[in-house]
This record gives structure tokens, C-alpha cells and sequence, in this order.
């Protein structure tokens, strides 16, 4: 997208403000309702993707029936040569993520003020029946006044099924992935709690709690480590606060907050002197129960047609599994018989082991995921014809998608106007790159606008991209601002661009 360009004859955009992992986001001016909005366009490469593009509508669809003064509003989507877009509220501010950097240590009522504010969004979503599944700091925005803003809400689900296969994206999601989001599951209202823990931990630290080179390494983490604790960065952080912390990111969902609402309540009196002397708060699930490997679960990770190398995956993790069935389930009946209650240790040693083998499971599963194609620049087929674009493209390995014929009065006639996505982005071999090619000038029949109000006349047709001009005539005969009379013909066929519309008005 550049300035100027406008979309669906309404939304003319002003500017880029932000890319990230899925979207582009521009800040564009609504012609119609006379404001400016954000318009978020979804990535590219996943446009041939029916089943993710359906997903998107269906749940941005959703979105827009969430009001809230902490969500950031969605006012309208829709589809344009193939490009799926979102229409929201512009929030002129910073993201959490920058908020952070920028303004670090954050005083502790205004983590907890900040936090609880996010809660409220989170929690009028789940009443909806919305998991954002992808919270973290750069989908919260503080605006000018420091008021919270939960952003793509309805976005995360069309890009679930590639989470793991886009390295330079993913990580950033990652750090504040859900241990079962980690493994495939569905995600659910305590998924979206453990991310709400981990942000928390970030503003109170003013780091993520796990890093790593790779998705694998920090997923990995997730899953077997034991959160840092926010005290060893901070001794004045109260205990009742890092309790927040470690209960909404147990590594077992029935540990976490049961609903968004219990974990706003407790956050709220964390800083009161009656929790003064609180006990740290103990995960069960870790200590008490004996982790069980579900096969099944794994194999869902590999439902993708079976290659000889997801085979061989396959078999590896099969083989695994029977080994570990066979030296250890029954031993486990027997001893869980007979084991006396205080032996606490030897329970959390087996627990541990369980994890262990589990990682190293996992570890295999999602570095196969992550054995992606390579990633190649779109090339610039500007002027060229459909023959000479489809040759270009296949020499660096990418077909051609959707071909959308547009007016255009810039590029000659069958030749290329522009690519989606845009010549230079970085996609993924393999992919197909739609092509919007020039059908001539726009023609436009004009209309009879006798009688209509001028000042919206003149929004609607400078979208259309005519040159308005007006004179204004002292008459009883039409009310203040309407339209006596116009210089082209109704019913005339011209090219906007090159036509200007002089309009008599009352006055």
C-alpha cells in the first residue's frame, strides 16, 4: 500500500505505522465518516490459504461485536483485490512492549493499574466466547493518556495452523505461549491467563521470563523450566504480587486462575498491607500428580500427509513411546500401590524424568515444523505482461496466484499494476503471489446529483478520485448545501482522474 491509495473508495491511506508478524498496519483516513482509523492488512502469503482466510473473517467478524473502552474497536473488514483488511479504532500512543523499554522500573500501582485495565479487556472478551490466543505486550497499546488497549483480537486463529513454521515471526509469540499452545492443543481461557502471567512478569521485570536462539529452544522452556522468580529481580516486589504471577503461569491449566475475573480480583488487593506477610504459592499439579504421555496428543502434532521424513519422525517418537510404556507404566502401578506418602522426592524425580523425555519429544516434533522452506524476496513485475511476471516468478520459485483486473489510467494496457504481496517482501518459497493487472483507465458513468448534499457528493466522488469544484447561487428554491446543478451530464461515461465536476449550489 502507498499514500493516497485508497481502498474500497473509502479508507485513503496516510502512512505505514507498524508491521509485524501477520499484518501490515497503516494509519488511513475514513472518507465517509470523517476520521482517522487503522487498517491492518493481513500477510500475504497466507491469502491462498481458504481455510485461514475464512477463520480470519469468521472471527474479526466476532471482534467487531466487542465494545469495550479497553479493546481496541473494530469498525469494519473487508477484501480488495485479494488483500483481506481490518478497519479499528487508531490509538495514538505506544505499544506495552516499547511502553516498557521506554519507561522502566514502571511503579508497582501502575503495573497493577495497567494490568488490571488489560484484565477488564480480556475478560468482556471471554464473555463473548473470544480467546485472543496470542497476548503479549505488543497487542496491548497505551494510549496518550495511559489508558490499556487489547488489540487483534480474531487475527491469531487464521495463523494457528502455521505458528511454528515461520521462525522470523513466531518467536515473539512465543515467549508468551501457553505450554499446551506450545503442544498443539486448543487453546482456552487459561491460555490466554498464562500469557497474561507472563506479561506481567515483563512489566515487573522488564524482561521476558525465557529466551532462547530458536522458537524450539524458548518452547521448550515453557514446558519443562520453572518460571524465574520476579523477587530475585526485585526484593520490593510483594510476594502476594509474584503470586499472581506463579499461579496464572502454572504449567498445568487447572492451576491457573479459573476465569480472567478471579485473577483481576486477586491482582487488585496484591499491594494491600493485610497480604503483607503471604505465603509463595505452590503449583500441586507438580508435586502430586505423575505426568502421563498421551500418544495420541503427540501424533496430532504429524497429521500432515506423511512424508518419508515425517515417517521416520513417526516412527522415532512411536518407538519412544513403547520403550517408556513398557519400562516404566507398570513399575509405576505397582510402586503407586505400595509407595508410602512421604516419599515426596522420589514422586518429583519421576515427574521430572517424565518431563525430560517429553521435551526431547517435543523437541523433535517442532524442529520438524520448523524445517520450512526457504525464504525468497517477491520480485518486481511492474509493466510486465502475465506471460513475462509468471516467467520472472517461477525463477525464484514462486507461482502465481489470484489475477485481479483493475482500472488504471498509470500502467499500459494487460501489464502488470503491482504484486500482493508487494515487490521485495520476504515470503516463503512455494508460495503464490496474486497479480493485479491494468485493464486502461477507470470509466465511470456519473450520476444524477441534482438535489443531494454537497459536502458528502464531494467526499464520495474525490474517493472516486474526480477534481470537485463548486459555485454557490442565493435561492429559497433548495435547501443551504444542495446541489441546483452540474456541468458534466448524468450518464456520461469519464475517467475520474481526468475529470473535474463543477456543481452550482444553494446558499
Amino acid at each position: 500500500m502507498t499514500p493516497n491509495q485508497t481502498l474500497n473508495g473509502r479508507y485513503k491511506i496516510i502512512r505505514p505505522v507498524g508491521e509485524g508478524g501477520m499484518a501490515s498496519v497503516y494509519l488511513a483516513h475514513d472518507l465517509i465518516l470523517d476520521r482517522d482509523v487503522a487498517v491492518k492488512l493481513v500477510r500475504f502469503d497466507m491469502q491462498d490459504d481458504a481455510s485461514a482466510v475464512r477463520r480470519f473473517q469468521r472471527e474479526a467478524l466476532s471482534a467487531t461485536e466487542l465494545v469495550h473502552p479497553n479493546i481496541v474497536s473494530v469498525y469494519d473488514i473487508g477484501e480488495e483485490h485479494g488483500m483481506n483488511y481490518l478497519v479499528m479504532e487508531y490509538v495514538e500512543g505506544k505499544d506495552l512492549k516499547r511502553y516498557i523499554k521506554d519507561e522502566f522500573p514502571l511503579p508497582l500501582p501502575q503495573v497493577v493499574n495497567l494490568m488490571g485495565q488489560i484484565l477488564c479487556g480480556v475478560q468482556a472478551a471471554h464473555r463473548h466466547g473470544i480467546i485472543h490466543r496470542d497476548l503479549k505486550p505488543q497487542n496491548v497499546l497505551i494510549d496518550k493518556h495511559g489508558n490499556a488497549k487489547i488489540t487483534d483480537f480474531g487475527i491469531a486463529i487464521a495463523n494457528q495452523q502455521s505458528s511454528f513454521t515461520r521462525t522470523n515471526t513466531v518467536i515473539g509469540s512465543v515467549q508468551y505461549l501457553s505450554p499446551e499452545q506450545v503442544r498443539g492443543h486448543v487453546a482456552t481461557q487459561q491460555s490466554d491467563i498464562y500469557s497474561l502471567g507472563i506479561i506481567l512478569f515483563e512489566m515487573l521485570t522488564g524482561k521476558v521470563p525465557f529466551e532462547g536462539e530458536t522458537a524450539v529452544s524458548i518452547a521448550i522452556k515453557h514446558y519443562q523450566d520453572q518460571l524465574p522468580l520476579v523477587t530475585d529481580f526485585n526484593h520490593q516486589i510483594p510476594q502476594a504480587l509474584e503470586n499472581v504471577v506463579l499461579k496464572a503461569t502454572a504449567k498445568n491449566p487447572t492451576d491457573r486462575y479459573k476465569n480472567v475475573a478471579e485473577m483481576a480480583l486477586d491482582l487488585k488487593t496484591t499491594l494491600s498491607p493485610q497480604r503483607a506477610q503471604e505465603s509463595k504459592f505452590v503449583e500441586d499439579s507438580l508435586t502430586e500428580h505423575t505426568i502421563v504421555l498421551d500418544q495420541k496428543a503427540i501424533n496430532r502434532q504429524l497429521d500432515e500427509p506423511d512424508s518419508e521424513q515425517t515417517r521416520s519422525i513417526k516412527m522415532q517418537v512411536n518407538e519412544k513411546l513403547k520403550s517408556i510404556k513398557k519400562n516404566h507404566q507398570p513399575a509405576a502401578k505397582t510402586e503407586e500401590m505400595h509407595r508410602p506418602k512421604h516419599r515426596h522426592p522420589l514422586r518429583r524425580r519421576a515427574a521430572f524424568m517424565a518431563f525430560a523425555i517429553l521435551a526431547f519429544i517435543l523437541g523433535i516434533l517442532i524442529a520438524f515444523k520448523l524445517s520450512s522452506p526457504q525464504m525468497v524476496r517477491v520480485p518486481n513485475l511492474h509493466g510486465l505482461t502475465q506471460n513475462q511476471a509468471t516467467t520472472k516468478l517461477s525463477k525464484e520459485n514462486l507461482g502465481v496466484g489470484k489475477i485481479t483486473k483493475v482500472a488504471d489510467d498509470k500502467t499500459g494496457y494487460n501489464k502488470v499494476v503491482k504484486t500482493l504481496p508487494e515487490n521485495g517482501k520476504a515470503v516463503q518459497e512455494g508460495i503464490k503471489v496474486n497479480v493485479v493487472i491494468s485493464k486502461g483507465p477507470n470509466s465511470f458513468d456519473v450520476d444524477n446529483y441534482v438535489g443531494s448534499d454537497y459536502p458528502s457528493t464531494k467526499r464520495q466522488l474525490e474517493a472516486k478520485g474526480f477534481t470537485i469544484k463548486k459555485k454557490e447561487v442565493v435561492t429559497n428554491r433548495f435547501d443551504n448545501n444542495r446541489i441546483i446543478s452540474q456541468d458534466v451530464v448524468a450518464g456520461q461515461v469519464v475517467v475520474p482522474r481526468l475529470t473535474t465536476i463543477t456543481f452550482t449550489i444553494a446558499k
